[in-house]
């Protein structure tokens, strides 16, 4: 009983307040600033955002490291936990003529933010909406900065569409043993239920004609 309510509570505390809704497709991810709502890049295909607070419109959200909104209509909300959220893989390497290259704030490339040389790990959240500009993360934990950058200067690597099947059952030992144990039992006996059936249906018609054909004489 106790293992069963240790797993059903963990399972609850796996799960955001709004639960988890799946971009089948490449959708916007957005910021607000109190007045607009801002594209910050597009979500790649089949992955998951975690509902923070559903709403009519937009739905305040979090994915991977990042606070956002999706809209509600972009999004599939799901009743379980899924096996991939997020994508494991996604990055932006130098290109091998270039040593360094500048990390913008924004997608028009015109205010710089740092720069990001070959020494530095960057991992891809997405395409922004301006041709060949990523919006990615360089660094990591707290020296690590998030901007814009051009495809110009990086060979791009998008992660592979992600898995939205649902995360695999946890299972209580003890019932698991009791349920192997219950299929066992049914198996061994299914051969005996199946041979008096054949013997039945055998003898029975076998019984009938013999009255009929003593009927008869």
């Amino acid at each position: 009983m106790k293992t069963a309510i240790a797993i059903i509570a963990a399972a609850l505390l796996s799960l955001p307040p709004g639960g988890w809704a799946l971009a089948e497709d490449s959708v916007p991810f957005y910021v607000f600033d109190g007045m607009t709502y801002s594209v910050l890049f597009i979500l790649p295909v089949n992955y998951f955002v975690a509902v923070e607070e559903n709403g009519e419109e937009f739905c305040r959200v979090s994915y991977l490291d990042l606070d956002g909104y999706v809209r509600a209509d972009d999004v599939i909300p799901v009743d379980y936990e899924p096996l991939v959220k997020f994508p494991q893989s996604g990055s932006a390497t130098l290109k091998k003529s270039v040593s360094s290259v500048w990390l913008y704030s924004d997608q028009a490339l015109t205010n710089v933010v740092s720069e990001v040389t070959a020494a530095d790990d960057i991992f891809l959240y997405g395409a922004s909406e301006r041709e060949n500009v990523y919006y990615v993360r360089a660094g990591s934990g707290s020296g690590a900065r998030r901007g814009y950058i051009s495809g110009e200067a990086v060979d791009v690597e998008f992660p592979p569409p992600g898995d939205p099947s649902p995360a695999e059952e946890n299972k209580d030992p003890e019932t698991d043993g009791e349920q192997t144990a219950d299929r066992a039992e049914e198996s061994s006996q299914l051969p005996v239920a199946v041979r008096i059936i054949l013997i039945v249906s055998v003898t029975v018609p076998a019984f009938l004609l013999a009255v009929l054909l003593s009927r008869k004489r």
